[in-house]
């Protein structure tokens, strides 16, 4: 029954788990996945990878792909902090693209450059659009504030999922259904097709890491509950994505159909422009070169030009359409002039091509043209004026064939303006500055010689369907446009009936599925009770039990093998033993909680059985603690993927068995022979048995120690020194010490144990007395941990034992809400000097260096080598920021002084990198990092200088 309750809880736990893993882990490939591609298409030019009107922009895809590698970093391995570095980035680039939003202005984020060949039409191209930056600062921050310890970072997390996912549901609604151009807020939400799929990507996954990291206790209503919501939620979402994509293909199709008919009808317009200038050159062209116009021409380049004669030869000439038609001296008099030229003009543009022609319009269009003759007397014009009476119906004549009303325009450009006509007698026509707006010239791309149609956002601010076409070599363009608004009005309508069609379907759906399937949860749900049932009355026994009584489960690395354990459960008498506490013990992992105890940690004993599946029963120690020792006797038994472990507390068993192996060695000869102090004291604190080992270090025989009391047999300072153990050991509590005490004539490093002897009543006879000698292992163990902890070079801590060190002054200070500061030092010029005189100067420069630090920071501070000429100074229990700054005032001052290096002076000076924390909430490594980066900003301000960095 045991295993069976485990294996359905955890069966359970598991498939739930698992559940959110895999979702976690699909989250991730699909984000990298997707960044990649759309990073592919903007660099390599590929439309086919991004194939929206809106497209993902660089920076949003680089961004899901930070948030796709941090996902799995925070799932399996958490500890390396390095998804909190991607999640970090992610918020910075947010941030920085909300910032351009607010400000206006391009802070290097948007990359234009590599945008602009589909971005061309857009005022900024390459810029993250403010939903998607808002999206992806609020993910960075979930996965910032993962696990949520407390219920305000819970709530914090839960704030960072919702919003992401609310914004990637309506920016990708808004997008299907061109929302902005049904409600006016709708272009506040809208968002690229694939940014919204990314963003609710992220949000799943970072949702699916928040649950793992809850490890509530489940119960059998949850897998109801999970079954019964996630049924609803695909309901809803394949109606919603149903619904979405019929409307969005019908509207895109819609778009399509009309955008061909523009873009042919215009193309066709376009193209009678083009005959009928081509006919109005012609009719110019043959009237000038007529051998007779030919000969007006000389005379009047020659000045003999006969104006009666002339206007009758011209008047015979003037063709039907023609207004007007002049000879012109080469300074542009008029020589003579049939007909009537419109002089003022509402709107006049030069053409491109022929040269010298203008098309003028004044309530009706006219094609002026000029052909100049030329002689060695001279130059003479022909200028011919004619009436386009077609132009103007071709024009007028561009309504679509579906009868919705627009808006053409023919228009030109010369170096500062576009100049459209006038659409109507009372229309004065339009000048529109070129600079900053050619984006919003939906005829633009006519005047490169393109034609076609494009869906944007006009001059006006319009999001309209416009179609192109040039005017042949004219640098005209000629374009129509509808507003897109005006294509949708009708449906609007009709759009929020289908809306709450849809909100009833879906209801009464979601009803008949909850009909259908309530029986088959209940069954299910009735199944699980019965198991929690018998869960609880396990936990019950279990709380009863007057053992500790642990579940742990298993995990595994990423290749299977267990490598920690996690507390599921602990009893009653296990709180009392280890003195924990249950919300706070359950979830933690084994190996860092039997470190944070001081406790044994027995994860072999526990891998054992987990790998063999055999029992495994065993005495051990409960704690490496020499002064309380302590035995438990714990039985392990496999459970499902984990383990239970059944402790008892065998200590009284324990010193019992020592009692009589003591009192047994009393008896032999075997203490006379090892090589420590072995004796018995009594309550009065007098000698009642001591081995031969006393006559070999003190040259007394026991016979002279047995009956002497303590205090005159040691003298008052080695008594002095023992004194509080020996008042604990006749108190019942073991003791065990290290101290120097002066024995025989020298001063020896001795290791003592008192171990009283307890009644069964619970008094205390005396207590056994041993000490060992260890003064040769202690100058051992000294010179070791000098190797280990100090530079060789110059006496100060090393790099390991200093970030040992600064991450335990980091807890002490977070606990005391005190501050400290980091200083990270490095020698100015250092390597010239290696260089010049030198590695031996170099040395001898670091030595002096090193005792400058030593000799002018306080007793508490901490100063250490990390290598090369790189040395870091910890400021401990700082009251102030000023504190800190007078230190390092007093190193500069104190390092900045000249030193005798290989016979000559030297100006030594240092750049100081400071970082001041207060109540520190930081790992050592990152401390550090702050500290560099001031240290860099000072070696940049020109040296012999320092920087300071808050933290926090």
């Amino acid at each position: 029954m045991h295993r069976f309750i485990l294996s359905t809880t955890e069966l359970k736990r598991q498939l739930l788990h698992d559940r959110y893993r895999l979702l976690a882990i699909a989250a991730s490939l699909f984000l990298v996945l997707l960044g990649t591609g759309v990073i592919s298409g903007w660099l390599l030019r590929t439309p086919a990878l991004i194939p929206e009107n809106i497209h993902m922009v660089i920076a949003t895809a680089f961004c899901l792909i930070l948030y796709g590698l941090a996902l799995p970093l925070a799932l399996w391995r958490p500890q390396w902090q390095a998804h909190r570095v991607l999640a970090a980035l992610v918020l910075a680039m947010a941030t920085v693209a909300l910032l351009e939003h607010l400000s206006g202005r391009s802070l290097g984020l948007d990359l234009p450059q590599l945008h602009a060949w589909r971005h061309d039409m857009v005022p900024h191209p390459g810029r993250m659009a403010p939903p998607t930056a808002l999206a992806l600062a609020a993910l960075g921050c979930g996965l910032l504030l993962q696990p949520g310890s407390t219920p305000i970072r819970r709530r914090a997390v839960k704030i960072c999922v919702l919003l992401p996912l609310l914004l990637g549901v309506l920016g990708a609604v808004a997008y299907l259904i061109n929302l902005e151009l049904l409600y006016s807020w709708g272009a506040s939400v809208r968002m690229a097709l694939l940014t919204a799929l990314g963003v609710i990507s992220a949000a799943l996954g970072l949702n699916a890491l928040t649950q793992l990291a809850l490890r509530r206790h489940l119960r059998s209503q949850d897998m109801a509950d999970s079954i019964s919501v996630t049924a609803t939620a695909l309901l809803i979402s394949i109606s919603l994505a149903t619904g979405l994509l019929i409307y969005r293909v019908s509207i895109q199709a819609h778009e399509r159909s009309l955008s061909t008919v523009m873009a042919n009808s215009v193309r066709q317009r376009a193209a009678l422009l083009v005959a009928q200038f081509g006919t109005s050159d012609d009719i110019a062209r043959r009237i000038y070169q007529r051998p007779s116009t030919q000969k007006l021409l000389e005379d009047a380049s020659r000045g003999k030009l006969d104006a009666s004669a002339a206007a009758a030869e011209l008047a015979a000439r003037n063709h039907m359409t023609l207004n007007g038609i002049a000879i012109q001296d080469a300074a542009g008099r008029a020589l003579v002039q049939v007909g009537y030229f419109e002089t003022r003009p509402r709107q006049a543009l030069a053409l491109r091509s022929p040269a010298g022609s203008w098309l003028l319009w004044n309530g009706h269009y006219l094609y002026r043209t000029v052909e100049v003759y030329r002689t060695s007397a001279g130059a003479s014009r022909l200028v011919l004026e004619q009436r386009l009476d077609m132009f103007d119906r071709i024009v007028q004549d561009t309504a679509p064939r579906d009868g919705l009303s627009g808006l053409y325009a023919l228009c030109g450009h010369d170096s500062h303006d576009l100049r459209c006509f006038s659409q109507s007698p009372q229309d004065p026509g339009t000048s529109i500055p070129i600079a900053g707006n050619v984006h919003h010239f939906t005829m633009w791309p006519a005047f490169s010689g393109k034609s076609g149609s494009l869906h944007t956002v006009d001059y006006s601010g319009r999001d309209v369907i416009s179609a192109y076409a040039p005017v042949g070599d004219s640098g005209l363009a000629f374009s129509y446009k509808i507003r897109v608004a005006d294509l949708l009005a009708p449906i609007r309508h009709d759009l929020e009936i289908d809306a709450l069609i849809m909100l009833a379907m879906v209801t009464l759906g979601t009803l008949i599925l909850r009909w259908r399937t309530s029986p088959l949860l209940r069954e299910v749900l009735q199944s699980n009770r019965m198991a929690e049932l018998a869960a609880e009355r396990f936990r019950n026994a279990a709380e009863a039990n007057m053992d500790a009584f642990i579940i742990m489960e298993a995990l595994r690395d990423h290749i299977g093998e267990v490598d920690d354990f996690r507390v599921v459960y602990i009893n009653a008498e296990a709180e009392r033993m280890w003195q924990l506490r249950r919300d706070e013990t359950i979830g933690r992992n084994w190996k860092a909680l039997a470190a944070s105890l001081n406790v044994s940690n027995h994860f072999e004993s526990y891998k054992q059985v987990i790998d063999t599946g055999m029992p495994l029963s065993e005495e051990v120690p409960k704690a490496y603690d020499a002064s309380h020792p302590t035995w438990i006797h714990q039985e392990i038994v496999r459970a499902g993927d984990g383990i239970s472990i059944s402790v008892r507390d065998i200590t009284q068993k324990k010193l019992a068995e020592l009692d009589l192996v003591l009192r047994e060695a009393l008896l032999k000869t075997v203490t006379d022979s090892i090589p420590a102090l072995v004796a018995f004291v009594d309550v009065d604190q007098r000698y009642r048995y001591c081995n031969k080992t006393y006559t070999r270090l003190f040259g007394i025989p026991p016979e002279q120690v047995i009956g002497r009391n303590m205090r005159d047999f040691l003298g008052e300072e080695s008594y002095a020194a023992v004194r509080p153990y020996v008042e604990q050991a006749l108190q019942g509590q073991a003791a065990a010490f290290e101290m120097e005490m002066f024995l025989h004539g020298s001063q020896r490093y001795v290791e003592g144990r008192y171990i009283p002897q307890q009644h069964a009543d619970g008094t205390v006879s005396g207590f056994y007395v041993m000490i060992w000698d260890i003064t040769q292992s202690r100058a051992r163990e000294i010179e070791l941990r000098n190797k280990v902890t100090q530079d060789a070079m110059t006496g100060l801590l090393n790099r390991a034992a200093f970030m040992d060190i600064l991450g335990d002054e980091i807890k002490h200070h977070y606990l005391k809400r005190q501050a400290l500061a980091l200083l990270f030092l490095d020698i100015d010029h250092f390597k010239q000097v290696n260089d010049t005189l030198g590695h031996a100067t170099g040395d001898e420069l670091i030595k002096i260096f090193a005792g400058r630090l030593r000799q002018n920071v306080r007793g508490t501070d901490h100063v250490a080598r990390l290598g090369g000429d790189e040395f870091v100074v910890l400021l401990v229990g700082l009251d102030s920021e000023r504190t800190a700054t007078a230190v390092v005032d007093k190193l500069m001052a104190a390092v900045s002084q000249d030193a005798k290096l290989s016979g000559e002076l030297r100006r030594v000076s240092t750049s100081i990198g400071v970082a001041y924390a207060y109540m520190p909430d930081i790992t050592p490594e990152r401390l550090l990092e702050v500290a560099d980066e001031g240290l860099y900003q000072a070696k940049a301000a020109g040296r012999n200088a320092y920087r300071l960095m808050r933290v926090g």
